[in-house]
């Protein structure tokens, strides 16, 4: 359509429909022929035989009815998650239990939110824009790196708010899920926070957050989308399915495709 995915079918193009005043109710309505031929083009593609969907925006209103009928000819089952916003750190969650974790802490970091959950206790916390502006990919990075340090402590304020005095109370182990790209040695690449390259992010994230020194347990780093594409590993509706297709639908459309015959999504 002339425009990049995440203009078309992210959480941007909904701030200007609302300042142009559409009504909720037909906001989904907005979503639906991008989603539609992106769809189209990714199943054929990647050659997958089920879509799943997560994130803010399939908690439109009235956002399941509007995507029926436009996949209704798409010649695959399209899901929605039981609960799309917050499905990623559940899964996120359940991979640390698996493991034996006691003490489990999963963040699902977002371009406008961080989803927290322990085993115990759920947060939301909305980035400010005031203090966390958004630097698009192509736009210059303040030369002090201010931006980096910034949102390193908002991630790590979010693990802090989970923390109590006691060593026994600290995560054993921690589930962070980042919304760029990450190469084998954890340095990010772009997103709207502007660290790409900056080969310390998850050192950083720690040690703001006081876990570094302290914490022995596991540490489980990856991009948002593959942690969306676990959740729908553990959802019923798709066992039978070999490759599926998952798309987080939030600030813009990220993606991941769960291959069954291979170790990880």
């Amino acid at each position: 359509m002339g425009r990049e995915l995440w203009e078309l079918l992210g959480a941007p193009r909904l701030d200007v429909a609302r300042q142009e005043g559409l009504p909720e109710e037909h906001l989904a309505s907005l979503l639906m022929p991008p989603l539609a031929s992106a769809l189209e083009t990714l199943v054929h593609s990647h050659a997958v035989d089920a879509v799943w969907l997560s994130g803010g925006l399939a908690c439109l209103q009235g956002f399941g009815p509007r995507l029926v009928e436009a996949t209704s000819r798409l010649g695959v089952p399209v899901h929605v998650a039981r609960e799309p916003r917050l499905a990623p750190v559940l899964a996120g969650l359940r991979l640390l239990t698996r493991e034996g974790s006691v003490r489990p802490l999963a963040l699902d970091v977002g371009q406008t939110s961080i989803k927290r959950m322990s085993a115990t206790t759920s947060e939301v916390f909305e980035r400010d824009l005031s203090c966390l502006p958004r630097l698009f990919i192509g736009m210059p990075r303040p030369a002090d790196g201010h931006h980096i340090v910034a949102a390193v402590r908002f991630i790590a304020s979010a693990l802090r708010s989970n923390a109590k005095t006691g060593p026994d109370d600290a995560p054993d182990a921690l589930c962070l899920a980042l919304p760029s790209p990450l190469d084998d040695a954890l340095v990010p690449g772009g997103c709207t926070y502007g660290w790409e390259g900056h080969a310390s992010l998850v050192e950083d994230i720690l040690a703001e957050a006081r876990l570094a020194a302290s914490h022995d347990g596991e540490v489980l780093v990856l991009n948002d989308a593959e942690l969306a594409a676990e959740a729908a590993r553990g959802d019923s509706r798709l066992h039978s399915h070999r490759r599926v297709l998952c798309l987080t639908l939030g600030f813009g459309p990220g993606g991941a495709v769960l291959d069954r015959s291979r170790a990880t999504p």
